[in-house]
Order: structure tokens, then C-alpha cells, then sequence
């Protein structure tokens, strides 16, 4: 049933936009996961960024259906799921997920949108959320407040007036007949936290949720129903409330469409917040002095990637510039003691003196981990963030492994979306190009400054093995699943324990954060077990020593091949990774610097065999096309690029060298 113009297509049974349009954070994938039945999605132009108008047609005239796969119910009938495009009420292009035949009464149900004014308030340990809820069509029987992108948590909606009365008035726009339509829910914050252990979730949004028919519809929560894409709503922030026996605290911010989310967040000393202010008072005293440049990298915890590459070389130029890392960090007082104040302890008074007077804001992740803790409610550093124009993404590694595009990275809309992008190629710039909305004035390609590192190490003798996997989101945390993350560390250990070859040489079993902390509270005897084979250090001292390293979608493969080491992939199961990617991978077999195995019973002659030569020709050119930049000159160039076309000032003449004793490994 086709309309109108074709807005989607199916790929490799994945439900596609067409050349030309994307979701609200840039994406063509309309079928993955976070897709929930009967909630509206918007369609925008890819090249503006703006909702797709259709004033040529009458509102609520349907485009286009797809039809996608076949669903099982509770009841045992097989259904269609499908895709349906169609002109909303205000001549808007949306779509949404059905798997009912006579959708037309459904786009009319969604259409729907209750009128909404809330505010949310932290009582007593509880959420507690009231204001007015006003529906035109009453004829649901119960409301809910959902929490969670699975919507798992629901607490019951109470009204002031009953249904009848609410029925009568529901038209009714004066401001004495909205109070019959007046609302409250009392929602515990131990149950907001129980969903976070559940699922690790941090940040919890919050729907409306009506039963119709047998059918739910979710509406987002906002403070106002005519709220809308803003980045404004970034400042906003309520007080926190503390759970001191689980070190943590919880508040509540708006989306930057204005929906409300719970987050939850580390407790912080109040010590942060006094400091925080003086040095914010401080700051309009010293408008006029030179601008800071500001270095750091993930959470501000490490002294190993660019930022810190790019800082070193910033620092010898003579700029005004601060590198932020945390004081507990093991080389913090040497690196103080060498580079004096320019080495800031986050969230000391300092460091937020320099954050307020900073020009820029370079970094090798995003700029929100130079808060005072990740997902923060602090409105002044937020409205820093938000006005500062000169914020630098050095990259944390390249995008070329999974498709980070496809699963919203880089988005622009976004807040604290960097300003600059670095790259590596013209292959990585070109995919920035066609996944984002940043020209080519806005990525430099420059090459990754800790790249060069590597690259002066491919001389040196290696004898090391290193196994490290990205972390899998769907992965259940309650317990250890045949095939899971945890499993196949655990596969790999037993192999490395029993296999002779592996007795006389160093093998770094490298876990992700997350995955340590599981085994920690939730599996200590098995993390007892094997604690000792754990590699504890910086990742980059590992990958400079390994002659081999196994890992399946991560980028630090790109590092330890530039460093000479033979990489081997193991994908076991990346169909099944690519599935809940909800995109396939940038990294294929045909673009595959190292060796493929999709069985763990190949890993180990793999290894064997790897460890037995130096890198293949053919796998050194299909390096070269997708890491250009791999002279050792990337620290230099990318420095310049910046002060010559964002600073819009000429470097320093005189040239610095970055020997070994300049070298820092975290």
C-alpha cells in the first residue's frame, strides 16, 4: 500500500529510511529495539535537520506501510509488525510501529496527545509528580507513570476527579475547568533505583501510559505537552536525593525534546559545590585574562590517550592551557611535579576557575566528563558547555569498527556535541560526511595524536598477548549465559590455563569496568579465582608490549596494529552483535586488517600462528585505507589545524620534540 512518496526501504530485512531522511538523532535504522509499538516518531531532513513538513497533504492521510516480520502472540496467532508512515495533525511526516491491521484508529489514538503541565518535586524519599493531565478521549481504563526505555516500572496515576467529571470538561481549555483535570503520582525512589541494578541503566525516562483496547500507548512526560526539541533544556535540574547506604544519588533532568529523566548518579561531597561557586564568582573578575585551553580525557581519569598527547605538545608551545585529571590517578604528582600548574585536580577550586575561563575544550571523549561527575545536575558548567563554540573531539578511538552513527553518536542536536571532529582518513571523514551533518571545515584530518606513540614502538621486540572484547549492553548481568561476554573471558582463561603455549608468556586478559565490577558483587568467587590473570593498568602499556591481540569490535585494534602487533578478530557473534547494534558493523571482512574467527574451538591456532610471523602485507594495505594519518606527525599537525583554523591564530614557530622522557603511561 503505497500513497504517497517512499520514505522507507527493507535492507538485509532491516527496516531503512531512504537517501534524504533520518530519525531526530541522524539515524536510518526505524526498526531496532527502542522502536515501542503505537509511540509516534518523527521523520527529519537529513540535510537540515528539521522535521519533514507535507502541507501538500491532508493531516492524518497514511503514506506508506512496510510490512516486516512475522510476530507470535501471548494468545499463539501470528501477526504482521509493520511500519506506517503518515501525515500527523500538524502536517508533520511520523511513523510508527503497529501490529494491528486496522491502524488508521490507532494513528488517531496516538495522535491524541494528552495536554500536559507537571512539575516534579523529591518529598521523602519519593518522586513525587503532580499537575494537570488532560486527554480529549477518556475511554481508557488506567493511567500509568512508566519508567525506563523498557518501560518496566509503572506506578499508578491518581486523579482528583473522577473520570465522568474529567469526561464532561475535556475540552475545556479555562484555567479553573484545568484543575478537574489535576493529577499526582507517588513513586518511591528505591523503586527507580532497583530498575537501575536491573538493568545498569543511568539515565530512566518517563512516560505516560495508557491501556486502550488491550493495547498500551506511551506519551514522553514533560513539564509542558507543547515542549519540543530545545537545547535550553539542557540546564535544567532539580535537587538531588541521596541513598547513602548505595552511594548514590538521584535527580531528575529534561531530555533536549523536554522529557523528564531520572538519573542516577555517584554522591558527591558538598566541599565540590561550595568550591565550585566561589570559583564561579572568581571567574567574573578575571574576564579579561587569557582564555584557557582545557585537556582531558575519560571521566578525567586518564593521563594515556590524545588529549593528553596533544596537551604535552600545548604545554612545550608555551600555551595557556590546563590538563584536568584525577588527583587519585597513580602518576598524578609526577606529572605535577614536571608540568606544575598546568596538571589541575578535577573538581578542585582551580579547575573550576579554569572550566568558567576556558576558550576551548579539548578532549578524546565528550565534553560532559569534565563535570564534576557523569550525567551531573549543575547548571553552570552546563551553560559553559552549552556557549562554548570551540569544543574539539579528539576521539576516544576511530569510528570504524561499529556503527556508532547508526546508533545516534555524534549527533549535533545534541548538546554537548563536539564542535570540531577528528579523523584519521578520508574514509572516516567520508563516513562523517554522510552520517552526520558536519562539513568538511568541521573535521580535521589530522590523524589521532596517540596514534603516534604506537607507531614509534613497531621497532621494539614484543612478546605479549592481550584479549580484551567491547562490552555487549544486552548481555544479562544477573548471570552468566553460555555465549555472553562474561563466558567467553572465562573460556579464554581455562584456555590460557591449560594450553602449554601459553606458560611462558605474558597474556593481558583486559576487562571492561563494567564487566570487572559484575564479577566483583555479583560473582566474587569466580573474580577471586581468576583476579590474578586480570591485567590491572593502562590499556595502551599492554597493547605497546602485545606481538598478538584478540578482540572482536573495538577500536583499539586500530592502535595495536599501527603499533605492529598481529590483531585477530573474533566474531563470533557478530550477526548477533550487529542485531542489537541495530546496524551492521563499518568493519567487514573485506576491510579487515587482521585474521577472521567465528568459532572460540579456532581462536587458539589463530593465536599460534600469529605469534609466529610479523604483520601480512595484505592486511598492512588494508590498513593504510582506512589510517592515512600514521606518519608519526599527527600530534604536530593536528595542533596546528587547530590554532590555524579554530583558533584562528598561527602556532608557535619553534618546533618540540616529544622524546621518551616527555612520554607519560598512565
Amino acid at each position: 500500500m503505497e500513497l504517497g512518496k517512499i520514505f522507507g526501504k527493507k535492507v538485509n530485512n532491516r527496516a531503512m529510511l531512504t537517501d534524504g531522511y533520518c530519525t531526530f538523532n541522524g539515524t536510518k535504522s526505524i526498526n531496532d529495539q527502542k522502536k515501542k509499538l503505537h509511540q509516534k516518531y518523527y521523520v527529519y531532513n537529513q540535510e537540515t535537520g528539521k522535521v519533514v513538513k507535507l502541507i501538500e497533504h491532508e493531516p492524518l492521510t497514511v503514506l506508506q506501510t512496510m510490512s516486516l516480520r512475522k510476530i507470535r502472540t501471548k494468545q499463539g496467532k501470528f501477526v504482521h509488525e509493520r511500519i506506517v508512515f503518515y501525515v500527523d495533525s500538524k502536517q508533520n511526516l511520523a511513523f510508527l510501529k503497529t501490529r494491528q491491521n486496522h491502524f488508521e484508529k490507532y494513528i488517531d489514538k496516538v495522535e491524541k496527545t494528552p495536554a500536559i503541565r507537571s512539575t516534579v518535586l523529591l518529598i521523602l524519599y519519593h518522586f513525587l509528580f503532580f499537575g494537570i493531565m488532560r486527554f480529549k478521549n477518556n475511554s481508557f481504563n488506567e493511567t500509568h507513570l512508566s519508567f525506563g526505555y523498557d518501560k518496566s516500572v509503572n506506578v499508578k496515576v491518581h486523579f482528583l476527579f473522577p473520570k465522568k467529571i474529567r469526561e464532561r470538561f475535556a475540552f475545556n481549555t479555562g484555567k479553573l475547568t484545568l484543575l478537574f483535570h489535576a493529577y499526582w503520582c507517588w513513586v518511591p525512589v528505591k523503586l527507580i533505583y532497583q530498575h537501575y541494578l536491573e538493568t545498569s541503566s543511568i539515565n530512566i525516562p518517563v512516560y505516560i501510559k495508557i491501556d486502550y483496547n488491550d493495547n498500551n500507548y506511551w506519551y514522553n512526560l514533560k513539564s509542558a505537552s507543547k515542549h519540543g526539541y530545545n537545547k535550553k533544556h539542557y540546564l535544567y535540574n532539580t535537587t538531588s536525593t541521596r541513598l547513602k547506604k548505595m552511594n548514590s544519588e538521584l535527580f531528575v533532568r529534561k531530555s533536549i525534546t523536554g522529557q523528564f529523566v531520572i538519573v542516577v548518579t555517584s554522591i558527591m561531597s558538598k566541599w565540590i559545590a561550595v568550591k565550585e561557586v566561589f570559583a564561579y564568582l572568581l571567574h567574573f573578575t578575571m574576564l579579561n585574562k587569557e582564555k584557557y585551553d582545557i585537556y582531558f580525557e575519560k571521566f578525567s581519569m586518564g593521563a594515556s590517550e590524545s588529549a593528553f598527547e596533544l596537551f604535552k605538545y600545548a604545554y612545550q608551545k608555551g600555551d595557556v592551557c590546563a590538563y584536568i585529571l584525577d588527583k587519585n590517578h597513580v602518576q598524578f604528582q609526577e606529572l605535577k611535579q614536571k608540568y606544575g600548574k598546568s596538571i589541575v585536580a578535577k573538581n578542585s577550586f582551580l579547575s573550576f576557575l579554569y572550566i568558567f575561563l576556558a576558550r576551548s575544550f579539548l578532549s578524546s571523549d565528550l565534553v560532559s566528563h569534565i563535570q564534576r561527575r557523569l550525567y551531573d545536575n549543575d547548571y553552570r558548567i552546563k551553560r559553559k558547555v552549552l556557549k562554548t563554540n570551540k569544543k574539539v573531539m579528539l576521539q576516544h578511538g576511530p569510528s570504524m569498527a561499529t556503527n556508532v552513527f547508526e546508533r545516534g553518536y555524534f549527533n549535533r542536536k545534541v548538546p554537548i556535541a563536539p564542535d570540531y571532529m577528528l579523523v584519521n582518513s578520508n574514509f572516516e571523514r567520508d563516513l562523517f560526511l554522510k552520517n552526520t551533518t558536519y562539513t568538511e571545515k568541521e573535521i580535521m584530518v589530522t590523524g589521532l595524536p596517540n596514534l603516534d606513540l604506537y607507531v614509534q614502538e613497531q621497532t621494539n621486540t614484543k612478546t605479549d598477548i592481550t584479549f580484551m572484547l567491547t562490552w555487549r549492553p544486552w548481555d544479562l548481568t544477573g548471570s552468566i549465559e553460555p555465549g555472553s561476554y562474561l563466558d567467553r573471558y572465562l573460556s579464554f582463561l581455562e584456555l590460557i590455563r591449560k594450553e602449554p603455549f601459553y606458560q611462558d608468556k605474558k597474556v593481558n586478559v583486559v576487562l571492561h569496568p563494567k564487566s570487572k565490577i559484575i564479577l566483583q558483587e555479583q560473582f566474587p568467587d569466580i573474580y577471586q579465582q581468576y583476579e590474578s590473570y586480570f591485567f590491572a593498568g593502562d590499556i595502551k602499556d599492554a597493547l605497546l608490549r602485545s606481538k598478538v591481540v584478540i578482540s572482536d569490535y573495538s577500536s583499539i585494534t586500530f592502535y595495536a596494529f599501527a603499533g605492529g602487533s598481529n590483531v585477530i578478530f573474533y566474531w563470533e557473534d557478530k550477526e548477533l552483535a550487529e542485531k542489537e547494534y541495530g546496524s551492521p558493523n563499518i568493519l567487514q571482512k573485506e576491510i579487515a586488517f587482521g585474521d577472521i574467527t567465528e568459532k572460540f574451538s579456532e581462536l587458539h591456532s589463530q593465536i599460534a600462528e600469529n605469534y609466529a610471523r610479523p604483520q601480512l602485507s595484505f592486511h598492512i594495505a588494508q590498513y593504510a585505507k582506512l589510517m592515512e594519518c600514521t606518519d608519526g606527525q599527527n600530534t604536530k599537525n593536528t595542533y596546528e589545524y587547530i590554532h590555524h583554523h579554530i583558533f584562528n591564530s598561527p602556532p608557535v614557530v619553534q618546533d618540540v620534540e616529544l622524546n621518551s622522557e616527555n612520554s607519560f603511561s598512565a
